[in-house]
């Protein structure tokens, strides 16, 4: 394992730590494969529950490492530049659709690729020192890592472009009013917060969040008709589940039910 990653599955709960606090977490290209092959290995474990992403010490990630751009001569093509792009960017991909709950958790600077991956994940949880900014521009980069997609969707495309061209650093509150950030909690509360999202997911239907969260990427490629239809069809397959029958016989009951997955 590369010491600048940390990796813990533990119980149904996988966590990416980005370990490089002296750089402010700034992500080689080993740590962008590490975590791809990681998510690979994973997303399909029927015990998955959550994703939970974060960083060491007091940065979540400063981005793509710009020093290490800097010191290194690439001599590849456009096209085969390019295309190692796009596979590492599928990072974003599998975290945005991935059939379970993802979670950054952000601590403070979100940049750049860094802030990219927040977003595309289903919820940023963020401490008071988080502060966020998409960078690209400061060093001549577009962006990537799906930025101008989730941020627009978060926040529409005229404050997409306001954050992207202008490239300022906005602190937590101004972010959870934006709506990028989801939770807004003390630092001190991380450890707390953490355990008592990973008991919710724990405790959820598994089957039933997986093509909850079908039919919420659907939108952005389908037409109504279409989701209607998988929202049907995901809804029955979910009613012949051993989890429906034994929640509805629960709730008659007025007793505890058990998600096993089934």
């Amino acid at each position: 394992m590369n010491s600048d990653l940390i990796i813990n599955n533990n119980e149904g709960i996988l966590e990416i730590v980005f370990n490089r606090p002296e750089r402010k977490n700034a992500i080689s290209r080993t740590m962008f494969e590490k975590t791809l092959e990681t998510l690979k290995q994973n997303i399909h474990n029927k015990h998955l529950r959550a994703i939970f992403i974060s960083g060491s010490g007091e940065s979540f990630s400063a981005g793509g490492d710009v020093k290490d751009m800097a010191s290194k001569e690439d001599l590849s093509t456009l096209q085969e530049k390019t295309q190692s792009l796009k596979s590492l960017m599928q990072i974003s991909k599998i975290l945005y659709t991935c059939p379970v709950p993802t979670v950054a958790i952000i601590n403070g600077v979100a940049a750049g690729a860094g802030f990219a991956l927040s977003l595309s994940c289903d919820f940023r949880v963020s401490t008071e020192l988080g502060k966020f900014t998409t960078a690209f521009s400061k060093v001549g980069f577009s962006g990537d890592f799906g930025i101008s997609y989730f941020l627009s969707k978060l926040v529409g495309t005229s404050k997409a472009k306001e954050l992207l061209y202008f490239s300022d650093v906005i602190d937590a509150n101004k972010a959870y009013g934006l709506g990028i950030v989801n939770f807004l909690i003390d630092s001190k509360e991380i450890k707390s917060f953490k355990e008592s999202l990973i008991e919710k997911f724990c405790k959820m239907p598994p089957i039933a969040i997986k093509y909850m969260k079908k039919n919420l990427t659907n939108i952005d490629h389908e037409s109504l008709d279409t989701c209607l239809d998988q929202e049907a069809l995901y809804q029955m397959i979910c009613s012949e589940t051993e989890d429906h029958r034994n929640a509805v016989k629960a709730f008659v009951n007025k007793e505890k039910v058990i998600f096993k997955g089934k």
